[in-house]
């Protein structure tokens, strides 16, 4: 490194109280929660000793991926999987036993959890794809991967092993990153998940076949200036998932914004090591920053995450909401969602659109399900900016790569929908009297009702 570089090292805390007194530029992290409130940018950095321990490694990686100037160097050094020591490690062989045993009963019970230390190894082709998911490139290997770092010991030996990366913008057509290949990338995000999400827009047209073939025009955020815009969220992240970015347009175009959070978001799993009163309040605290961000105006309602009920008590409240905000734009997850408390969001919209004065435009957004599109908006300008708010949700991050999610999807959509590269969002647009029609459609149809 060139005299005056910082560096920043993440090790454990017996490696890193001497490297702290030795060197005055180099900054030592041995916690990763305090990644979290580093603002200083950093010319390299090592991560030794700390890795195989956390919980969401992934996530650490992108922490530090913030901290880093472009084109940064960065040294990633763990232990191996493929080497005998590991298999002699028990620390290591009970960590194993516990993921192949919530795994094995995760398929009858879901949510089951199995306490414990993390205690990790890594296959090198793993941690690449790792290393790449969080917006690293040019990865090659250290001294003999997966040979030990000193380069002594055979790969079957080796305790520690080395790899070698440099920060590149975590999103492709960003900063000069090049487009992927489209056909190539519908090929990669054709996984379990898309397969699920396209089966659910099958079977959801094989009952709406008036939807089927749509031809979407572009929004253009300027004829928005004036516009009162209502976001419904079901969960904390799920407004900046499905329109985050269109949003940031819209404001920058002089509308108005307010999001409604409806649930806590309680149930993730990252919250799992907290008191049942602190995971009520920690994603929305983090919904707090993301408006502040965005200058949009907050609604919370605090029910509890999976327990959303279409009642009496929540039809009214919206109803209220509406009538106080008078939004011209409504957006609400798709009525062919994947998830319970998506779909009733929206169930409990078509019930207060029957009874409240306003009948705004009603946009469905995607989460968990495609839409078939009348819509889209044109975010390309704006990825950058979506990722910074969607880091800002660090729990839900830590969990789910929702940068790396709606990249995907948002540059699948963009080739759909306007045969070029492009990230766009997509949205299924109606009338508020032809909304309340397909929800109550769409509640006979889930539910069996006459």
């Amino acid at each position: 490194m060139e005299e005056g570089a910082k560096l920043l090292v993440l090790t454990d805390a017996r490696r890193g109280a001497p490297l702290q007194a030795r060197a005055s530029d180099t900054a030592v992290v041995t916690d990763s929660a305090s990644l979290g409130s580093m603002q200083a940018q950093f010319d390299a950095a090592v991560i030794d000793g700390l890795l195989e321990d956390e919980p969401w490694d992934r996530w650490v990686l992108q922490c530090v991926h913030r901290l880093l100037r472009m084109d940064a160097p960065i040294v990633v050094i763990v232990p191996p999987l493929l080497s005998l020591v590991s298999a002699t490690d028990l620390r290591f062989l009970a960590y194993a036993c516990r993921q192949v045993l919530r795994r094995l009963v995760l398929r009858w019970k879901p949510g089951f959890e199995l306490p414990g230390p993390t205690h990790r190894r890594y296959h090198f082709a793993g941690l690449v794809r790792k290393m790449e998911s969080a917006g690293y490139t040019a990865i090659e290997a250290g001294p003999g991967w997966p040979g030990s770092v000193r380069g002594a010991s055979p790969p079957w030996l080796a305790r520690r092993s080395m790899l070698m990366a440099r920060k590149a913008s975590s999103m492709p057509g960003v900063q000069g990153r090049g487009w992927p290949d489209a056909q190539a990338h519908r090929r990669r995000c054709a996984g379990q998940q898309a397969a699920k999400s396209a089966a659910r827009r099958d079977a959801w047209l094989s009952t709406f076949p008036e939807f089927r073939g749509l031809t979407a025009r572009a929004l253009e955020p300027s004829e928005w200036r004036d516009a009162r815009v209502l976001v419904l969220a079901p969960h904390p992240d799920d407004e900046l998932i499905g329109c985050g970015g269109t949003l940031c347009r819209l404001l920058s175009a002089g509308a108005k914004v307010s999001i409604l959070q409806a649930t806590d978001g309680c149930k993730l799993e990252s919250l799992r090591d907290l008191p049942e009163a602190r995971r009520k309040t920690v994603r929305l605290e983090e919904a707090g920053r993301v408006a502040s961000a965005l200058r949009a105006g907050l609604v919370l309602w605090r029910q509890e995450d999976a327990r959303l009920r279409c009642s009496r008590e929540t039809i009214g409240e919206l109803a209220r909401l509406l009538d106080a905000l008078r939004p011209t734009h409504v957006f609400t997850p798709f009525l062919g969602d994947m998830h319970a408390d998506h779909r009733t969001l929206s169930y409990i919209l078509g019930a207060a659109l029957a009874i409240a004065c306003p009948q705004p435009q009603v946009l469905q957004y995607e989460v968990w399900g495609l839409v078939p599109a009348n819509l889209y908006c044109d975010i390309t300008d704006q990825a950058e900016t979506l990722e910074g708010l969607l880091l800002l949700y660090e729990r839900a991050m830590q969990v789910e790569n929702f940068v790396r999610f709606c990249e995907r999807r948002n540059f699948a959509r963009a080739v759909e929908l306007t045969g070029r590269p492009a990230y766009v969002e997509a949205f299924l647009a109606s009338t508020s009297a032809a909304y309340r029609r397909i929800a109550e459609r769409n509640c006979s149809w889930e539910y069996g009702s006459p």
